[in-house]
């Protein structure tokens, strides 16, 4: 149990990784429904993502009903672009970037990083307005279940940060 944990947080980190080297959080008012992506509001990306709930910088807070022991920090841009910064165990923190897709009317998400590989499950997400979280939940295995709050990335994360290699483990 303990492995599949650690597994699956070390995949959020890289995912959220990803989100915010791409699209910056800096600047962005991380107040529900601002839905601006990359904080400039010039989504260059043609593709756009209709669920603005979703689309901010989150951090984990637990996974499986346990405080989160890695560090991640993931921005869901408006035009389609994630950026993860994951930091476990180490002072740096690797960068992971892709695409997703939002299928607001399944509350699916899915993604694929820069490289082609896909994520290791699609989540069903929930975005609750009030509590201010997101939750995602693996299709593959619904006990794994990842929390997030809205947060800025640290400058500490964008000041030490190291690419994503084929080596990596990918947080999602």
């Amino acid at each position: 149990m303990m492995r599949r944990v650690k597994r699956y947080i070390l995949r959020l980190v890289c995912i959220m990784m990803l989100a915010v080297v791409a699209t910056s959080c800096e600047g962005i008012d991380i107040s529900f429904g601002n839905g601006n992506g990359n904080g400039n509001g010039n989504d260059d990306n043609n593709t756009q993502v209709d669920d603005i709930s979703l689309t901010r910088c989150w951090h984990l807070v637990s996974f499986c009903d346990a405080p989160a022991d890695v560090d991640i920090h993931i921005n869901f841009a408006k035009n389609g672009t994630f950026t993860i910064y994951q930091r476990s165990k180490v002072l740096t923190y690797t960068i992971f970037t892709g695409t997703y897709t939002a299928d607001v009317d399944n509350s699916l998400l899915s993604g694929t990083y820069d490289s082609g590989t896909k994520w290791t499950t699609d989540y069903i997400y929930t975005v609750d307005t009030e509590a201010q979280t997101l939750t995602l939940e693996s299709v593959n295995n619904p006990d794994e279940v990842a929390v997030y709050e809205p947060s800025e990335v640290p400058t500490s994360a964008t000041s030490s940060t190291k690419s994503a290699s084929a080596s990596d483990i990918k947080p999602l």
